[in-house]
C-alpha cells in the first residue's frame, strides 16, 4: 500500500502543473480530455482544493449580479456564429424588447465574464449587442478567475467545470459554432468580418427556419414596426413597408455586429460550457462551478497530495 501511494503521489506530482493559472487552455483541456486527465482519481483531486492542507488558498471570488455593457467586454473564443447573434432577435418580437433588459432570452440568464473578458455566453452577449448595440447592459455573473490573461483564465474555467462534474464524466464538455472557421463558403463566423460582408450573410440567409422561427419572416416584418424598442433601436416606423423594415433592420444590425471586437482565445472546441455545452448537457450547471469556485474546491495549484482520494482508489 506505501509503495501504491508513493507511486500515485509521483504521478501526481509529475502529470499536474504547480499552477492551472499559469498554463494555457489548449494544453490544459488536451491534457484534461487524456487518459490521465480523465482518470476519476485525477478528477477527484481537482475537486479537493479544500482538503489539500492549505486552507482558503483557492478560493475564487464571484460577483453573481454584474450588469455590463456589452461594449466593455471582449470575446475571448474566436468564432461568433451569425446565425446565433440573429437567429432569435430577428425571428421573434420578444427578443427585441429583452434585449434592453440585460437578458435577451427572457428566460433569467446570465452570461459568465472574468472582469472585460466574456468567459461563456458568447451568443448571448453577441445577440445583445446585434440588437442594442454596444451600450446595452447584459446580466453576467463575474468570477474573478486567476491568471494574467485570457489562455490562463479560461484553463482555470476548464479545471473547474472538470472539478464540478462526476468523476467518471470523461473528456470536459465542448460547443460548436457549425461550420468550418478555415472555409470562408460554410463558416457562420462574423469576427473580424465587415458590414457590407455582414449585410449581405444575413440577407443570404432570410427566411431560412431558425431555433425560434423563420429569420426575417412575412409575419415578423408585418408586427415588428409596431414593437416600441424596434422603433428605439432599429428606426422602423408604423406603416413601413415590410423591404424597408427588412433593410433597415438589416443596415443596423449588420453595423452593430461588424464592431464586436477581435477574440482573445482559442476556437470553440476549447472554450467552457458552464452548462454542459452539446456534449454533456444536464450534467453540470453554473451554480454549481460557481459554488465549486467559492468554497475554494476546485484545486487548480498545488499542493495536490493532501487532496481525498477517489473511492475506487486502491
Amino acid at each position: 500500500m506505501k509503495l501504491i501511494m508513493e507511486n500515485w503521489k509521483k504521478f501526481v506530482n509529475e502529470k499536474l502543473p504547480d499552477d492551472f493559472s499559469q498554463n494555457k487552455v489548449v494544453p490544459v483541456v488536451d491534457f484534461l480530455n487524456s487518459p490521465e486527465g480523465q482518470d476519476p482519481k485525477v478528477r477527484a483531486i481537482l475537486g479537493s482544493g479544500d482538503e489539500d492542507g492549505i486552507p482558503n488558498d483557492e478560493v475564487i471570488e464571484v460577483i453573481p449580479d454584474a450588469k455590463p455593457l456589452v461594449g466593455n467586454l471582449a470575446p475571448t473564443q474566436n468564432e461568433i456564429s451569425l446565425m446565433k447573434s440573429i437567429g432569435w432577435p430577428l425571428s421573434t418580437l420578444g427578443s427585441v424588447s429583452n434585449a434592453l433588459t440585460g437578458d435577451i432570452t427572457g428566460r433569467g440568464m446570465k452570461i459568465v465574464v472574468a472582469g472585460n473578458l466574456v468567459i461563456d455566453g458568447h451568443h448571448r452577449w453577441s445577440s445583445t449587442w446585434a440588437t442594442a448595440g454596444a451600450e446595452a447592459p447584459i446580466n453576467a455573473v463575474d468570477i474573478q478567475l486567476p491568471g494574467k490573461g485570457p489562455l490562463n483564465k479560461l484553463a482555470v474555467a476548464q479545471v473547474a467545470i472538470a472539478a464540478t462534474m462526476d468523476a467518471d464524466a470523461g473528456a470536459v464538455p465542448k460547443a460548436t459554432t457549425g461550420g468550418d472557421p478555415e472555409d470562408e463558403a460554410s463558416s457562420d463566423n462574423i469576427l473580424g468580418k465587415d458590414a457590407q460582408t455582414i449585410k449581405k450573410m444575413i440577407i443570404d440567409r432570410i427566411g431560412q427556419s431558425t431555433e425560434a422561427g423563420t429569420l426575417l419572416g412575412p409575419e415578423y416584418l408585418e408586427k415588428i414596426v409596431d414593437v416600441p424598442a424596434a422603433q428605439k433601436l432599429w428606426g422602423v416606423k408604423p406603416g413601413m413597408s415590410p423591404e424597408k423594415t427588412m433593410m433597415q433592420i438589416v443596415n443596423v444590425v449588420s453595423n452593430n455586429l461588424s464592431s464586436l471586437p477581435p477574440p482573445q482565445g482559442p476556437v470553440r472546441d476549447y472554450m467552457p460550457q458552464f452548462d454542459g455545452g452539446e456534449t454533456h448537457a444536464g450534467q453540470v450547471s453554473l451554480g454549481q462551478v460557481v459554488d465549486k469556485m467559492k468554497s475554494g474546491e476546485v484545486n487548480y495549484k498545488a499542493a495536490y497530495t493532501g487532496a481525498k482520494q477517489h473511492k475506487d482508489q486502491s
